[in-house]
């Protein structure tokens, strides 16, 4: 029997959601955008980022703006970073490892200390300008195999069930018609069709993929082997770019405010392909296709934070800060594109045009708590808390509608929680001039994992260990060097395409940590 089957909500939402494990979702770029994964100078890495009660540093002022009300000096620094990415994918069987690796700029600051001459009250009033990256997207994943259970092309076929080929046939002179028409077909679901790689059957309303027979019977089937292949490469970040004033009273109240700017980038591109292991097996002589997604977003975010520093007795500092929810304005551009070749039809290329869109998005309040230790001048320690709540996270069309996105919002809501991360750190000088450091991270998973929570075979808490070593000269020039290490690796899984006509449809599970080095060089004056 023909793919009478497949429902009237699969055609209502299949423009939509068609493979959408595959592209960037709204909800999952708004938890990548509203997440942070601090970076900061190579002494506050080191450290954890444990700095929210000890200041002194141009990364903490990420998450406590008090942090350069510690300062008493002018300084400035530069770190530049590696971060890299290691991925295990498993795909029909087979084993695949795969990295990247990218250069980034995890800090660039200036501070400035303004003493007022008082002995008493406000003994100084400093400001700051610096960046710092707070998350880093790159990513990359790979897998393949063999198999004659089911296609990416079938799947797509089964999908079309019902649409009119009219709609979708690309008009001589107007080819971006039918991507912009509303209520229209999916993008790939178009580009199957102009391919030729998915044809209608006589005298129905179904389709065929080049990668399928009919028997006899009428049943669509997979004639022979089929080697599938999946990547994915995602590079970006997140850049938070800070406007500080912060003061000192008496050296035992020190406050601080920032006006954060966030420079917001990721770019994604993923690609299925298939080839026949034997075209003769199949009638329309199929060879091989490959369907190809790219996406680029793009913006800008802007938020308020404060915070404040204590030292109720020698030794003893205690430090918070609030950040009001980050409003973020993105563009998201798009294309897909999908070659292929048949005995039936020969070579085929189609691209789409490029789509464009741009929506909001609300990140939730966050605090920090933290407390530190010094002993001396060559022992400190700190330990911080932090807490944010991502089911708050909101999603508007541009003008702010947020009825747009209503799923969406109702999604997160749902299945999206509120985190508790910790971070600890100790910094020691066994020289005056050479300080070593150790830090540790924990981010716990913002996923809900229990009832019918689609997350609930993920594994998203992250385990960070830093290390690091420092050199101060008697000139005030300093450099520092530090390596943070993920010690767990996180797991997914999903399905390379939709399943359709109940056939098996390839899983893929992905493990991956990653790890990066930074070197800060600074003058102090």
């Amino acid at each position: 029997m023909f793919r009478k089957t497949i429902t009237v909500l699969i055609l209502l939402i299949g423009a939509v959601q068609a493979y959408a494990q595959l592209t960037p979702q709204y909800t999952d770029n708004a938890l990548a955008f509203s997440s942070r994964y601090y970076d900061g100078t190579a002494r506050s890495v080191g450290m954890g980022n444990a700095m929210t009660a000890l200041g002194g540093d141009l990364g903490a002022l990420s998450y406590n703006p008090a942090a350069s009300g510690v300062y008493r000096y002018s300084e400035i620094t530069l770190t530049p970073s590696v971060y890299s990415g290691n991925t295990n994918t498993t795909m029909l069987g087979d084993l695949s490892h795969s990295s990247i690796s990218r250069f980034s700029l995890s800090n660039v600051g200036w501070v400035g200390s303004f003493d007022t001459g008082r002995t008493r009250g406000l003994l100084n009033f400093n400001f700051a300008i610096t960046a710092n990256q707070s998350n880093n997207f790159a990513y990359r994943s790979s897998g393949s195999g063999f198999q004659s259970q089911s296609s990416y092309l079938g799947s797509l076929a089964a999908s079309m069930t019902g649409l009119s080929p009219d709609n979708m046939t690309m008009p001589e002179g107007y080819p971006d018609r039918p991507f912009f028409a509303p209520g229209g077909a999916a993008w790939d679901q178009i580009l199957g069709w102009n391919t030729g790689l998915v044809d209608s059957l006589r005298n129905s309303d179904s389709f065929i993929g080049a990668t399928e027979n009919i028997s006899q019977d009428g049943q669509f089937y997979v004639p022979g082997t089929l080697v599938q292949r999946y990547d994915k490469v995602r590079t970006g970040y997140v850049e938070d770019i800070i406007l500080n004033l912060s003061g000192n009273v008496d050296n035992i109240f020190i406050f601080g405010a920032n006006l954060k700017f966030q420079s917001i980038w990721m770019n994604e591109h993923t690609s299925i392909s298939e080839t026949a292991g034997n075209p003769a097996l199949f009638e329309t002589g199929f060879t091989d296709f490959t369907y190809d997604y790219r996406m680029t977003t793009s913006g800008f975010g802007v938020g308020v934070e404060a915070g404040f520093i204590v030292r109720p007795t020698a030794g003893l500092t205690i430090g918070g800060s609030i950040s009001t929810p980050t409003w973020m304005f993105l563009t998201e551009t798009w294309m897909q594109s999908m070659t292929g070749y048949t005995g039936q039809y020969g070579g085929s290329a189609v691209d789409s045009p490029v789509g464009e869109f741009s929506y909001r998005v609300t990140s939730p309040f966050r605090f920090n708590l933290g407390i530190g230790y010094t002993i001396g001048g060559w022992v400190a320690l700190g330990l911080d808390y932090e807490r944010t709540d991502y089911s708050c996270i909101a999603l508007a069309d541009d003008s702010g509608n947020r009825s747009v996105f209503e799923t969406e919002n109702s999604y997160m809501s749902a299945y999206y929680k509120a985190v508790n991360n910790l971070r600890a750190g100790i910094e020691a000088w066994p020289h005056p001039q050479v300080a070593i450091r150790l830090g540790y991270n924990y981010y716990s998973s913002p996923y809900r994992t229990t009832g019918d929570s689609p997350y609930s075979s993920y594994d998203n808490d992250r385990h960070y260990a830093s290390a690091g070593i420092g050199f101060r000269s008697p000139s005030g020039f300093f450099v520092d060097l530090a390596y943070q290490q993920q010690c767990n690796r996180n797991n997914l899984s999903f399905l390379l395409y939709n399943t359709y006509d109940n056939k098996q449809v390839p899983s893929v599970q992905e493990s991956f940590l990653n790890w990066k080095i930074l070197l800060t060089l600074g003058w102090r004056f």
